[in-house]
């Protein structure tokens, strides 16, 4: 879902950009094979890029500092439509990342969204929900591409804020099977783990994290 979320360009911190705030596309084409791009496709360290956290997170006294997300919809921005190939892998085309998402449904032969759903024993999306993706395929209105279910999912139940039944359950038992799996996890821990940082006792957020590695505030 992370992908629908990812916008055009992002103001990445305040003070990087010579004391101003940096303002940069997520991908230009301008800056391929520069040796320090412009952009945020990463791969050189450099202090301007740096990432100024509260204008991803609400931290107190900052919270007109956050830019949100895109929404978790079907829409993407459109540099995701002609990655650059160095941040591809296999540093081939296709250069398309929705393109490239519905590839692996098909080499993965994942199942489709009504599928997951319906071996969830969760609501499936009524064919009218994805009456315009008959457009594309007449099958696809009743057999949906993994991928695109959950982001027509998070748009039509979670408004675009949160995942629904399907893409949710999908992402929390990664999780939880990541940490029954690892024998060092909180799960796993001999004494019952409670946060001791954080704001309020027990409750340990995003913020509390950024905080503790020394990376919050205003930068």
């Amino acid at each position: 879902m992370g992908h629908s979320m990812v916008r055009p360009s992002y103001r990445a911190n305040f003070t990087g950009n010579g004391g101003a705030p940096l303002f940069a596309f997520v991908f230009d084409p301008a800056e391929s094979g520069a040796a320090d791009p412009g952009d945020m496709r990463g791969g050189v360290r450099s202090p301007r890029r740096f990432v100024g956290w509260s204008t991803f997170f609400r931290f107190p006294g900052l919270d007109g500092d956050v830019r949100p997300n895109k929404l978790i919809d079907t829409r993407l921005s459109t540099p995701l439509f002609d990655l650059p190939l160095g941040v591809i892998a296999s540093g081939t085309p296709p250069t398309s990342l929705a393109e490239r998402n519905l590839l692996r449904h098909l080499t993965w032969s994942a199942p489709s969204g009504q599928e997951i759903a319906r071996a969830m024993q969760v609501p499936v999306l009524a064919p009218g929900d994805l009456a315009d993706l008959a457009a594309v395929h007449p099958r696809f209105a009743t057999s949906t591409p993994l991928w695109v279910y959950v982001l027509r999912e998070a748009g039509l139940i979670g408004g675009g804020v949160r995942l629904g039944p399907v893409g949710s359950r999908l992402v929390a038992e990664v999780f939880i099977g990541m940490l029954q799996g690892d024998p060092d996890s909180y799960l796993n821990a001999e004494t019952p783990f409670t946060p001791a940082w954080g704001l309020a006792p027990g409750d340990f957020r995003m913020i509390d994290l950024l905080t503790f590695a020394g990376v919050g505030g205003r930068r």
